[in-house]
């Protein structure tokens, strides 16, 4: 709902603030006070495109800034929250925009500078404007099918429509897809089968490479080692001054020791240790001594397996982890490209039982919407009657057309100003007030039935006599006990019926018109509804 509208250097509005509250809130004032400066700044709020044109006369920016009460509209908040602007439930929705002479205009939503076409997208959630030159929604096709879907209270089964088609169609596209790229296929199951041979047979282990390169290592220094493992040998156990044979000749004299003095008993069998370990290291070096062997055969096959596994990790890696991971999506690839005919065909049987649920859904779509139709014809036509257009009538004629997201309908309205004249589409409907009258009839039907909390009218009573208007005050009366309304009018008789009651009117203040709003008591209503009497005589 809109509370307020705050307004500065808009046409002759030099400065006003304007508050609205629920129900019916009519605008009244002479031609030329400034109504469409009204307009103006609500068209702007709901995302037109900025028109340097409505600037007041020597100014160099103009700014509208309106608060709205969103707590009912919840897609509101969720498009507020996925663009990333701040909004706290419960507070106030501020739109703010600014026109410069320059050119630049600029939008904010609670003070976050937004693109237009966002603000456009929550604009149209907030406020619907209906006037002569805003009844576009009765010049398309896919708006008159809203509006028996609307009226019929077919929103539920439409999204279902609408969900199980694209589904319908994703299926179709992958279908396509698979049957056109047959030939890319068989070339994807020859790569991957490469791949996945390739890695099956390499079969490479976990700390493969690195145990490889210590084996390398051995066996390409096997002249080294050996050497070496000689030496130590040789000083341990040879048969020049071996350590070993010295070290048992002072362990005789550390037992000796000892039994002289029990206190180095403990080192003494200290000593003993270390011989024995010396003799077991002196044993492991003899054999690992005599288990050297130069083996030309072995060292390329190593070589060879370390060559692979490189190989293999820069092609697959770089680590073994990621090889292995890789094997198992090329087994996976390589079963489903293989098994690609039997997704077909699962496909094919998923996309009849699709196509026939589908048909079911369209059939049932069809019928709701001829029902809803005919009701909203019926409906529209005592409406219209009621609006001071005896010999009108109203038609809705659904036929059927090629599939879409919508069904399989297309929804158009008729219309006949006079008995015996050929029915017209509204779509060609040429009469301002005609369109005007026929809106506010879908309006009063539709009430409560659309989600937009605010309803503005601009001078949709026009063209019309007193006793007709007398019928409009009292539609938009009961639109505003669904929706808050904003009407501009002319007529005491629509005045009379609204809740709350602004009048605009024009001063010279030093030299220069000004526009004023102003929010009518009792006794200053009766004298604005008497004004207005007057002026209609």
């Amino acid at each position: 709902m809109l509370k307020n509208l705050i307004i500065s250097n808009i046409i002759l509005v030099d400065s006003a603030d304007i508050s609205f509250d629920a129900g019916l809130n009519v605008l009244s004032g002479e031609t030329g006070s400034g109504k469409s400066a009204i307009m103006e700044a609500l068209n702007h709020i709901a995302g037109a495109r900025a028109d340097t044109n409505i600037l007041r006369r020597g100014a160099e920016k103009g700014v509208i800034e309106a608060s709205f009460c969103i707590n009912s509209i919840s897609k509101v908040s969720t498009l507020l929250s996925d663009a990333g602007i701040d909004h706290i439930e419960g507070e106030d929705l501020i739109i703010r925009r600014e026109i410069s002479l320059a050119g630049k205009s600029r939008a904010f939503i609670n003070n976050q500078l937004v693109h237009l076409s966002f603000l456009k997208t929550i604009g149209d959630l907030l406020v619907e404007i209906v006037g002569q030159h805003a009844n576009q929604r009765l010049k398309s096709f896919d708006q008159h099918r809203k509006i028996v879907d609307l009226f019929g209270k077919l929103e539920g089964l439409c999204n279902h429509f609408e969900k199980s088609w694209e589904e319908e169609n994703k299926a179709r596209h992958e279908l396509e897809e698979l049957i056109n790229s047959e030939a890319q296929r068989l070339r994807d199951i020859e790569v991957c089968r490469m791949e996945f041979e390739e890695l099956e047979g390499a079969n490479v282990q976990e700390n493969e490479e690195e145990q490889l390169f210590a084996e390398y290592s051995r066996l390409t220094n096997t002249e080294e080692l050996a050497k070496l493992s000689s030496e130590i040998y040789d000083s341990l156990s040879g048969d020049h001054q071996p350590i070993l044979s010295v070290l048992q000749q002072l362990q005789k004299s550390f037992e000796q020791l000892a039994k002289l003095d029990p206190s180095l008993q403990e080192n003494a069998s200290d000593f003993l240790s270390t011989i024995v370990e010396l003799e077991e290291i002196s044993h492991s070096i003899r054999n690992y001594q005599s288990g050297i062997e130069f083996n030309p055969a072995r060292v390329e096959e190593v070589n060879e397996r370390l060559t692979l596994i490189n190989r293999l990790l820069r092609k697959y890696g770089p680590t073994v982890k990621e090889v292995h991971e890789y094997h198992e999506k090329a087994a996976e690839k390589l079963s489903k490209l293989e098994n690609a005919n039997v997704e077909i065909e699962d496909l094919q049987n998923r996309l009849k039982e699709m196509e026939s649920a589908n048909n079911t859904l369209a059939k049932q779509l069809t019928e709701k919407r001829k029902q809803a139709g005919k009701q909203l014809e019926k409906d529209m036509n005592l409406q219209i009657k009621a609006l001071n257009m005896p010999k009108a009538a109203f038609f809705v004629e659904i036929t059927q057309q090629k599939r879409s997201r919508s069904g399989d309908d297309r929804v158009e309205f008729f219309f006949a100003p006079n008995v015996g004249e050929k029915k017209v589409s509204i779509k060609e409907c040429a009469s301002g007030g005609e369109l005007s009258r026929l809106m506010l009839a879908l309006q009063a039907l539709l009430a409560g039935k659309e989600k937009i909390p605010t309803l503005i009218f601009d001078e949709i009573d026009a063209n019309i006599g007193g006793e007709t208007a007398t019928v409009v005050g009292e539609k938009l009366q009961q639109i505003g006990q669904e929706h808050q309304v904003l009407c501009i009018t002319h007529f005491p008789q629509v005045a009379k019926c609204a809740k709350h009651h602004l009048q605009i009117s024009k001063k010279e203040i030093d030299g220069r018109t000004v526009t004023q709003v102003e929010f009518l008591d009792k006794d200053s209503r009766k004298k604005e509804l008497s004004r207005m009497a007057g002026h209609r005589k």
